[in-house]
């Protein structure tokens, strides 16, 4: 989150008028603040509808309005292609469900080019990843170089390049997250029985319900980039919210006390309170905020959060000692192919002979930029 323009990055999001001059003394650091935190889009669709009889307010908006194009021309792009992937993957029986920014884009947003979105991701039935690849593969898609295992990473990625050279990446997951005590909170039926359509992405686009999509942007931030801000993802919350009735946030806390993320989700909403005026009942907030202390998951707020520390947790997370063994196994001896190809060699009998020096490097490597914290 972009601390110097923050505040006026949070100002614009909450549509209030802009006075002249008043956001920046640098509306050209602003612009670009915009483009750090992939708000170009937002920022010129809401500074459109003002008046831009001031040059501070003409300036920024004429300096997004090439990129915040380019965006709704991906959006396109990405839309028309979506279409095509899930009714190819519903004639094949599978029905993905769209989670994260995709499914807000359609959902929440005003407009969906508003909500960049580098990728696209979707909840699948862990059976039908074979379905999914043939599927996918007949459609141009491939995988990138990629690091696999069932417990690290719990999803596959494709991607595809297509006629105008826009890159289509899609996610797959067969569990909401890497982080073993998040993996398993929501799963695949569950969210399905209160998912609902994305008519916008055709007849067979599912997105995760209101409740499933707020407790996921909830703990997006904790679960997978170490309790970090964006103001994108504040926002997020803060669109879900809103649409939220008393009783709907009732059910909620519920929710997540269940759930035992009670904590981060009060921590998520007191956020999207403070920076875009979110509101949210009392009583909501008191019931999360009652149970929320004794969770472990409240580990994942604490700060200055590193890589080993999410290792750690990750172990922890998981009951079995052949889970863990097998996770550490997965960290640090991925397959030979994995790692003859991130070294740029030929899988043959002569690169076989490379592998041990190759996993040698790589622990080494991997070793010292977790002591100087750059892992």
């Amino acid at each position: 989150m972009s601390g110097e323009y923050a505040a006026a990055l949070a100002g614009v999001l909450r549509d209030e008028t802009v006075p002249p001059g008043a956001l920046a003394t640098d509306p050209a650091a602003f612009v670009r603040a915009c483009g750090d935190d992939d708000l170009t889009g937002l920022v010129y669709e809401v500074i459109s509808r003002q008046d831009a009889g001031d040059n501070w307010v003409r300036f920024v908006r004429d300096a997004l309005a090439p990129e915040a194009r380019a965006h709704s021309a991906e959006e396109m792009l990405r839309r028309q292609e979506l279409v095509g992937v899930l009714d190819a993957l519903a004639a094949a029986g599978v029905q993905p469900i769209l989670i994260k920014g995709i499914a807000l884009a359609y959902s929440v947003y005003r407009a969906p080019a508003g909500r960049r979105c580098r990728d696209t991701d979707l909840l699948i039935r862990r059976d039908d990843e074979c379905t999914v690849r043939r599927i996918l593969g007949d459609r141009g898609y491939t995988p990138p170089l990629w690091c696999d295992g069932e417990l690290l990473f719990c999803q596959f990625p494709l991607k595809k390049t297509d006629a105008f050279g826009f890159v289509h990446t899609l996610d797959f997951h067969w569990k909401i997250s890497t982080q073993s005590f998040f993996a398993d909170l929501l799963g695949f039926d569950e969210v399905l029985g209160a998912a609902t359509g994305l008519p916008a992405l055709g007849a067979h686009a599912r997105a995760a319900g209101p409740l499933h999509a707020l407790l996921l942007a909830c703990i997006h931030p904790v679960m997978h980039h170490r309790n970090a801000r964006s103001l994108v993802w504040i926002y997020d919350v803060h669109l879900l919210a809103s649409r939220l009735s008393v009783r709907e946030f009732d059910r909620f806390a519920e929710l997540a006390s269940a759930k035992q993320v009670a904590a981060i989700c009060a921590h998520q909403l007191r956020l999207a309170a403070r920076w875009m005026g979110t509101r949210v009942p009392d009583s909501a907030l008191q019931a999360l905020e009652a149970v929320g202390t004794r969770e472990p998951s409240a580990a994942y707020l604490r700060p200055n959060r590193r890589w080993i520390g999410e290792l750690v947790s990750n172990l922890q997370g998981l009951s079995l000692w052949r889970d863990r063994m097998r996770l550490l196994r997965e960290v640090v001896l991925p397959p030979p192919d994995y790692m003859l190809r991130a070294y740029g060699i030929a899988s043959s009998s002569l690169g076989q002979v490379f592998l041990p020096v190759l996993y040698v490097h790589r622990l080494a490597a991997g070793g010292w930029k977790v002591i100087v914290g750059r892992k």
